[in-house]
This record gives C-alpha cells, structure tokens and sequence, in this order.
C-alpha cells in the first residue's frame, strides 16, 4: 500500500462517512481556524504523511467546518528546496485527490513585485511562471479555475484584493533585486517558493484549482528593509482575519458553481 493510500485510509475511517468539499493547503504563516472540527491530527499521526519541517508550516491536518462548508485544512507544506522527490512535495494532492475532494486551495506567503501589491494584498493567482525548470505532471489548458477566480475578486471588490501572475522560485534563498525586475519585466506580480507544483499536479488530476498568494512584504530592491523569514511569518499572522473572509467568499462561490453543474 502506497503512502497516499495508507493516509487517506486512515483519514477516511475517522470522517465516519463525512465527506470535505474542498481542501485548503496553507502556506508559511498562515492559519485558519475551523467553525467546527470533526477530527484532528498532527501529521505525524496519519501513517505515510509526509510531515513539514520549515518554521511556520505546523503540520496540523484538520477535518471540519468552515463558514457552512465541510472542509479538509491542511496546514503546512513541504517544498523543493528542502532537497525531497517531487513525489513528497506532491503528496498532499494526491492525498486529498484520494480523499475524492474535488476542490482544492493553496495559499502561499509571498512578495509583491507589482507596485500595487503592498504587504497585507490578496493576489488571485490567474497565471504563474516559472523562474527555474520544474519536473511536474501538467495537462494542456489554464492551472487555475479563471471562473471561480473571476467571481471570487468580483465579489471581493476590495482594492487590496486582485489577480495576478506568481513566479515560483526554487528558493530557500530570496531573490536578487536584479531578479526581481528581471521577474517584473516578463509580467510576474507576485513571488514565491510554492503552490505552484502543487497546482500542476493537482490540475493534471482534474481538480478545481484556486491558488491565493498573501503578500507579506515588497519584494526585494522595492522595500526598506531587509528580508526574513521570521518577518514573514509576522506577517502572514496579521493578515488572518482578511484571509478568513477572503476563504468564506471562495467556499460560497465555490459551491454556487458546484450546484450549477
């Protein structure tokens, strides 16, 4: 039995016949609270899980109910550059996949390279861009679902909400301010060291795909001060109560467009 199927098992003899809509992958940082909790695990409970080791990613996995929607949080992610198979930085797609979620979330810290992206923006990702090669499964058409993107800003209406294009960087180092305008120059908005893998992987499985970047800081050369990942995650943790509203509004519309289909 494969690590996927171990954790889905496990996991699926706990929801007793619950069955989560969407799941929500966070990013560094970042936390949602859920209005009603079914069961809960540290990752490290739910055999084959791939735990996350960077600061910030908690590596809670969270059965529940969120603004009226059954839902499966997943708090924390492991990335390329922590040197790991693609396979692992994949996991908790396939994972929820396996779960027969159709839905699926990531929410990522990053930086604001558009001038209007300050720290505490929302940015919709509606495209991204590839600042390194990645080895990922892709299917030809859009990563993102445009639509439930579209209506989810619409619904916003809130400057400091939008759409835009992610750059995914390898990292764990930030970037250059030469790399940055580099970045700007072929149309990206915003910049970071996830979601993206995720997001091909699980549009190639045929899930619905909303992809969210929370910007906790300029970019580098367009700020004042010095980047940090403990300034990140400050960050992150002040921008929760927005992204909690921002979530409820993407589950509602979500489900609009489930019962039309």
């Amino acid at each position: 039995m494969s690590r996927v199927n171990r954790a889905s098992k496990f996991v699926t003899e706990r929801l007793d016949g619950i069955q989560p809509t969407t799941a929500i992958v966070l990013g560094s940082g970042l936390n949602i609270k859920a209005d009603m909790v079914h069961c809960q695990f540290k990752s490290s409970e739910i055999p084959g899980f791939i735990t996350p080791k960077v600061l910030g990613h908690a590596g809670n996995v969270t059965a529940g109910v969120f603004a009226n929607h059954q839902i499966l949080l997943i708090q924390g992610r492991v990335h390329y550059y922590e040197g790991i198979p693609s396979s692992h930085v994949s996991f908790q797609v396939h994972f929820a996949n396996e779960l027969n979620i159709k839905n699926i979330i990531f929410m990522s810290a990053a930086g604001g390279i558009s001038r209007s992206l300050r720290s505490g923006s929302m940015m919709l990702v509606h495209d991204h861009i590839c600042a390194q090669p990645l080895n990922a499964t892709w299917r030809h058409g859009s990563v993102y679902d445009s639509k439930w993107t579209d209506q989810v800003v619409a619904v916003c209406n809130d400057p400091l909400v939008s759409s835009g294009v992610y750059v995914w960087t390898l990292g764990p180092s930030y970037e250059t301010p030469s790399e940055i305008l580099a970045f700007e120059r072929r149309g990206g908005d915003a910049v970071g060291m996830s979601l993206v893998p995720e997001a091909l992987e699980a549009s190639a499985l045929g899930m619905s795909v909303l992809a969210l970047a929370v910007i906790t800081n300029p970019a580098a050369g367009l700020g004042n001060h010095l980047l940090n990942h403990q300034a990140v995650l400050q960050a992150a943790g002040n921008a929760q109560s927005k992204l909690a509203h921002l979530l409820a509004i993407a589950l509602d519309q979500r489900s609009i467009n489930d019962s039309l289909t």
